[in-house]
């Protein structure tokens, strides 16, 4: 007889508990995948039990003692996902459930990957990166680089500190649109501010959480996914009212962030070199592992190369959701494979270059500008989008071979 089917049932929650608890805290993976690792994980120690999870609760029975757990959802460290792929493959392998539960706890007390300095600049890489793709110019570049400053600034002095981070989105809304607005009026900026602006807000834009939101509605997650999607609006409104603040701070008209498309000056290389920036920024920010970022980065150019060639056959939406179903397949084959990155790990920077958030943003921005008609097409984007992600997803999984699901903790070993 193995050591898993010997387990009691103490030794199983003490291991259950802590695992749930850190499943609900980065559960933008999907309530169903982390129902499906807890379900699974108690199978490998011969017990069946009941987990529930919503977008910030969790419920697991084990036997006759029930536990509930309530914590914000967030996006965790990429190297713990990546840890927590190795514990689960040992688990499959017959690891006993106390040593699990000592490897589980030091993957949850793992210090912080990168040093202060390198996640500002990982925020300065991510904004820049991302920025290109938004609009494919020098001044981008720049603006990118120095609003990417401030938001990596700010979103280091908040880490570890509840109340800064709950207003840092209002507050980086408020000091880049006041840099990009001021800019705008000393004449110093071609185009629109909108978008100059979006870039730097990029990081504070709840995109996965509106990808678990379109996934779970999808999937009749109903309660999940309209509390994941409510709170993604509430954020973009947040972000939107801290851009109207800051044009009433610097006593200009709303009508200042307008959206107007510029001609980009930058080479094909450079504006796929800008990928590549995005990428090492997704692993700096994130806490990626370096190991894991030569398939990550892959994945995010294989997702952005379908998503544009896609694009200008078909149009936005069909080219989103080809780019979901090649990422989630992708994703899922190499993420079964042991030594490689687990799935979460491969397609979060994938995900980024599919967020319909940005679009949401610039329509928000646009109606505040006081043009309804741009900023309602923005939001209809959005939604259309969200639906060609979440149905891509879905299609891509479905089309992996058997035992492949959203989740990178199962079928690893």
């Amino acid at each position: 007889m193995t050591t898993t089917a010997v387990t009691s049932e103490k030794e199983l929650l003490a291991l259950l508990g802590p695992l749930t608890e850190w499943l609900l805290a980065s559960s933008f993976e999907g309530t169903m995948t982390c129902e499906a690792t807890v379900r699974d994980v108690a199978a490998r120690y011969g017990h069946e039990v009941e987990a529930v999870f919503l977008a910030d609760a969790a419920l697991l029975t084990v036997g006759d003692r029930t536990l509930s757990f309530a914590r914000e959802p967030g996006v965790p460290p990429l190297d713990e996902v990546s840890e927590r792929k190795k514990l689960i493959a040992a688990i499959h392998g017959g690891l006993p459930a106390r040593e699990a539960t000592a490897r589980l706890a030091a993957i949850r007390a793992m210090p912080p990957r990168w040093r202060r300095p390198a996640q500002v600049l990982g925020l300065i890489a991510f904004t820049v990166g991302f920025g290109i793709s938004v609009q494919a110019t020098w001044q981008q570049v720049g603006v990118s680089a120095l609003t990417g400053l401030l938001a990596g600034l700010l979103v280091v002095a908040s880490a570890g500190r509840r109340r800064l981070v709950l207003v840092s989105p209002f507050v980086a809304s408020v000091l880049v649109t006041a840099v990009v607005v001021t800019l705008s009026e000393q004449g110093l900026i071609d185009g629109g501010p909108i978008q100059l602006i979006v870039p730097a807000l990029f990081y504070f834009i709840p995109g996965d959480a509106i990808t678990a939101a379109a996934l779970e509605l999808a999937t009749n997650r109903m309660t999940a996914g309209a509390a994941r999607l409510i709170y993604s609006l509430a954020v973009l409104l947040v972000l939107a009212f801290g851009a109207l603040v800051a044009t009433v701070l610097l006593r200009v008209p709303a009508s200042t962030l307008f959206d107007v498309p510029v001609d980009g000056n930058l080479g094909p290389a450079l504006v796929w070199g800008g990928w590549v920036l995005f990428a090492i920024g997704v692993m700096l920010t994130f806490s990626m592992a370096p190991r894991d970022f030569p398939w990550a980065l892959g994945l995010i150019l294989l997702t952005a190369a379908v998503t544009e060639v896609s694009v200008r056959a078909f149009g936005d939406p069909f080219g989103t959701f080809a780019g979901a179903v090649v990422m989630t397949m992708v994703a899922l084959r190499l993420g079964r494979r042991p030594g490689l990155p687990p799935a979460y790990v491969l397609y979060l920077g994938a995900f980024y270059v599919l967020t319909p958030g940005s679009h949401g943003l610039r329509g928000l921005e646009s109606w505040i500008g006081g043009n309804p008609i741009t900023g309602l097409g923005g939001l209809a984007d959005m939604v259309g989008l969200l639906v060609a992600i979440a149905v891509g997803m879905l299609v891509g999984a479905a089309v992996s071979p058997a035992g492949d699901h959203l989740s990178p903790a199962r079928g690893e070993a």
